[in-house]
């Protein structure tokens, strides 16, 4: 299959236009359900950018349920329906302040509500996931923007899919693009010091077996960061 509808990324946020460019393929068809794409290094070398940038975007994708990943073979597509991507209808162009408040207080009437079923559900694996995404979490440094915002959304997306629940691991996959553009505007304004230590308290927490405790620290941590953008945006509008 011809792979010219890949175009050269020459702009800022490149990891972004390439999970961008990508998807588009998928939705339109260029690809379709069994197909392998082209490996990271042709990507690379069609658009024009680093490794890391093309393998951030796959992750993304692959975690989004689109790609999946076979050791020694390469990556292949596994289901590209509309109703599974109905983010592409949210308007996340320019999503300003509020929007980014409404979208945390979303997440946290949603992840904070499944902490029963995250204690119901969890595994040694699920565990094991957890704690190696809250260490590498605590390893970025405060510059790797594309790398704390994956990493984030990783954890929060793991919790959901430990809950079982399918509707809400459906909300999640449908609501994906937003909770990522969302979750880069707070990086980007906040910086990673306090997720890095609320992560750790809720693996804690987790680990440890205290579902009260758990979901105390999970709303304390949305709710501090709901402040935070407030705050934020508080002070940006005072210095102007």
């Amino acid at each position: 299959m011809s792979l010219d509808p890949i175009k050269n990324i020459k702009s800022e946020k490149i990891h972004a236009q390439v999970y961008d460019q990508l998807k588009t393929l998928l939705l339109e068809g260029h690809w379709l359900a069994g197909d392998k794409i082209p490996s990271e290094a042709e990507i690379c070398r069609m658009t024009g950018v680093s490794r890391v940038s093309v393998r951030t975007a796959l992750k993304s994708l692959i975690a989004q349920g689109f790609l999946i990943s076979k050791q020694g073979e390469g990556t292949f597509v596994v289901d590209v329906s509309v109703d599974m991507n109905m983010d592409l209808l949210v308007p996340i162009i320019g999503l300003d302040k509020t929007s980014i408040i409404e979208v945390l207080e979303f997440r946290k009437i949603l992840e904070v509500g499944i902490v029963p079923l995250i204690f119901k559900n969890l595994t040694d694996q699920d565990l094991d996931y957890l704690k190696r995404n809250v260490e590498e979490l605590e390893q970025t440094l405060e510059q790797q923007i594309e790398e704390i915002t994956e990493l984030d959304l990783a954890f929060h997306r793991k919790l959901c899919l430990v809950s079982g629940n399918s509707l809400i691991i459906r909300v999640n996959k449908i609501l994906a693009t937003l909770f990522r553009k969302s979750m880069e505007d707070v990086v980007v304004a906040l910086g990673n010091q306090s997720g890095r230590s609320y992560h750790r308290m809720i693996f804690d927490a987790i680990a440890g077996g205290d579902q009260q405790k758990t979901t105390e620290v999970l709303k304390e941590h949305l709710e501090v960061t709901i402040e935070s953008i407030k705050q934020a945006e508080l002070q940006r509008n005072v210095s102007k």
